[in-house]
């Protein structure tokens, strides 16, 4: 090992070190103390137990953990973003190795004196792959000796025979922690070190700023003062040789500060997308979902935009107003220049208001069209082809007045502001000028002032102007992003493993469950009582419209009921959260609501287990697709189960998608599944198929069918 030992933590205080690297990476942990991982999970190592531990201690802390399962291959992608992390070297003795932070080629870690130390990337790299490469590369390098390759080559021919054979193979996990992404925005900025890229932005904008004004301080001694001497020249020239570095430095900043904002509000995207009420999705449907997800972008590209502008417009604003100060009509400039900027402040309102207009036109159009896709057999066959284009033209025409209008306000803003501050500004010099009260060196720094301020009103109404607009599409997406601090949480204790029910004990135990839908008074379910055990084979037959869909997605975890008792395993959903119960019970909705990915046909089996899938993964589903009659459908395949299946792939059929819809419920191995007209599509034959099927391999079985 490269690593020195005195750097890493023993396997066995990964309950001390998780807490260390929270609280010296600056994530703020909370206040809960963790206890040590069970012995049974360190000796021998147990990496599926102990992932689970850590899912649940960080949940403990309040903080997210994220287990990253890495190949050969990948693993220097995983080293050039790791921190904070824990690092897991196998050896002869298990180590931990918590990195904070990347620091060029090096990484910066937390020994166990609570010191930070540098290590170089290759070597942790080396340490990370040595118990994958202790076999392979002495005999490599053997055989390197005997070829006529030179021994200056022979390390780079070695890591490519190395990266080859070895590339498949998957590395010990390690975890990732960060903030929550159901945690207050601010909170995820800091947790991205948003604060402190924001305050050296700021730094060397106004480095970069007051070297601008000092070269224009030096040439205009040089013009109007005689200072002729070459010391003034090269001191201009060095000015502005110096403003080089800084603007470099200014983008570097000002594009790492963009990509951790980005990264926190994709985070909070992409969980609440995955957040929302099913009863939310169904409502607004897939065209203004689409159209919600479309405006998260204009949040990321305007908020950014507009975000920076404004910060660095005030530091311009900052510097302008005392240069107008020091011209021929301080008073005037600095009075005129607060007057137009109340004026530019009114203009960009107004154009808030019209990009408001003119994004709910877009919104509806955005919808309209996804909904015309959709159901574009559906019109085919049921309406008349004159009468498409109705609804159609409406909207574009909301839409193109309310461009119009847009376009109107974009125009004042950009033209009339800066162009009417300018003739303002120029206007009063010339009075001064007229009245005699102003020297060449003053009417010099009037017009620099005026040219400054012209300049920080620019930005500072274009960043006002994209914050707004930025404004206007969170309103529009508010419910996704929203939905992120409402996700379920995580007991500390959802992910341990749990311990399986008793032939005889209740599985599911139901007393007086209601369920009524958001800001309605019908109830769908009353006083329901229900008692499931294991190996129960129960049969839910009712007309449409009764609810047993709605008891069945109570069940599985889908939906929370409104009132009444329901326990699995004797405990309830708050205790186990969403990924306990969904630990222990798993669903097959109805087919409208069940889908097929464009993705390979194992993913689409195994997406509710580990994925990379293991070989023993794969030959199970591949057993069970066989039990269900997919081994024709199997056999078709070129690339069997790897083939790409879904929209853009392999299409399949409505009975083969059902099967694969039951053979997704039977593959996560729950103790209850939940079955929603899963047999509905099925003739005869394959029907007792995955009747055989259903009982052979799950443990409780509800089968909900129309009578």
């Amino acid at each position: 090992m490269t690593v020195r030992p005195e750097l890493t933590w023993p396997l066995g205080q990964l309950d001390q070190a998780l807490l260390a690297l929270a609280r010296h990476a600056g994530l703020r942990p909370g206040s809960g103390e963790l206890p040590p991982p069970p012995a049974a999970l360190l000796t021998p190592p147990d990496p599926a137990g102990l992932e689970r531990w850590v899912l649940g201690a960080a949940a403990r802390l309040e903080l997210e953990a994220e287990a990253v399962d890495t190949t050969y291959a990948d693993v220097d992608t995983i080293l050039r973003g790791a921190g904070p992390a824990i690092l897991w070297l196998r050896g002869a003795d298990e180590r931990l190795l918590l990195v904070l932070r990347r620091r060029g080629r090096q990484l910066v870690v937390l020994t166990p004196e609570l010191e930070r130390r540098t290590l170089p990337l290759d070597d942790v790299r080396t340490a990370m792959l040595a118990p994958l490469e202790h076999r392979a590369r002495p005999v490599l390098t053997a055989m390197l000796e005997t070829t006529g390759i030179r021994p200056r080559r022979r390390p780079r021919v070695l890591h490519a025979l190395l990266h080859q054979r070895l590339g498949p193979l998957r590395l010990p996990p390690c975890w990732i922690l960060r903030t929550p992404p159901g945690a207050p925005f601010l909170a995820l900025l800091r947790g991205e070190g948003v604060p402190r890229r924001v305050l050296a932005l700021v730094a060397t904008q106004t480095a970069e700023l007051a070297v601008f004004v000092l070269a224009w301080s030096v040439i205009g001694r040089i013009a109007f003062q005689g200072q002729q001497s070459p010391g003034w020249w090269h001191a201009w020239v060095l000015l502005l040789i110096t403003l080089v570095p800084l603007r470099m430095l200014g983008v570097a900043v000002q594009s790492e500060l963009s990509r951790s904002v980005s990264a926190a509000l994709k985070r909070r995207l992409l969980v609440g997308a995955t957040a929302m009420s099913p009863d939310i999705t169904r409502r607004e449907g897939a065209g203004l979902l689409l159209a919600r997800v479309l405006e998260t972008g204009a949040i990321e590209s305007l908020g950014l935009r507009g975000g920076l502008g404004s910060l660095l417009a005030l530091v311009e604003v900052a510097l302008a107003v005392p240069v107008l100060a020091a011209g021929p009509s301080p008073t005037v400039h600095v009075a005129l220049f607060g007057l137009w900027a109340l004026f530019a402040a009114a203009m960009v309102i107004r154009h808030a208001r019209r990009t408001r207009r003119w994004a709910d036109r877009r919104l509806d159009l955005t919808h309209h069209l996804v909904e015309a896709m959709v159901g574009h057999r559906t019109r085919l066959a049921q309406e008349a082809p004159s009468r498409w284009h109705l609804a159609d033209d409406r909207r574009l025409g909301d839409l193109l007045t309310a461009q119009r209008g847009l376009d109107h306000s974009d125009a004042v803003i950009g033209t009339l502001l800066p162009r009417g501050w300018q003739i303002l500004g120029v206007g009063a010099l010339l009075l001064a000028f007229v009245a005699g009260r102003a020297s060449p060196v003053g009417l010099a720094v009037g017009l620099g002032g005026v040219l400054l301020a012209g300049r920080a009103l620019t930005s500072l109404v274009g960043g006002l102007s994209a914050l707004l607009g930025a404004w206007v599409a969170y309103q529009k997406s508010a419910p996704m992003l929203a939905a992120a601090a409402h996700a379920d949480v995580v007991p500390p204790g959802a992910l341990l493993p749990a311990p399986p029910v008793p032939p005889g004990d209740d599985l599911v135990l139901a007393r007086g469950l209601t369920f009524s839908h958001p800001r309605s008074p019908r109830q769908i379910l009353r006083g329901i009582d229900l008692v499931v055990r294991p190996g129960d084979r129960i049969l839910l037959e009712g007309s449409s419209g009764g609810g047993k869909s709605t008891l069945g997605a109570l069940l599985s975890g889908l939906r929370e009921p409104t009132g009444g008792l329901l326990l699995m395993g004797g405990l309830d959903r708050p205790t186990l959260g969403l990924p306990g119960w969904r630990r222990r019970v798993a669903a097959s909705p109805q087919f409208q609501e069940n889908h097929i990915f464009s993705a390979t046909f194992a993913f689409n089996l195994l997406m509710g287990r580990s994925w990379p899938a293991s070989p023993a993964d794969l030959a199970e589903a591949e057993a069970v697709c066989r039990e269900l009659g997919l081994g024709d459908l199997l056999a078709r395949m070129p690339g069997g189960l790897m083939q790409m299946v879904g929209e853009t792939g392999w299409q399949l059929s409505h009975g083969e998608r059902s099967r694969v819809y039951l053979a997704r419920a039977l593959l996560q191995h729950v103790d209850l599944v939940v079955l929603d007209e899963s047999f509905a599509a099925l003739d005869p034959t394959n029907l007792q198929r995955a009747l055989r099927c259903v009982h052979a391999h799950a443990r409780a079985v509800l089968a909900i069918a129309h009578p």
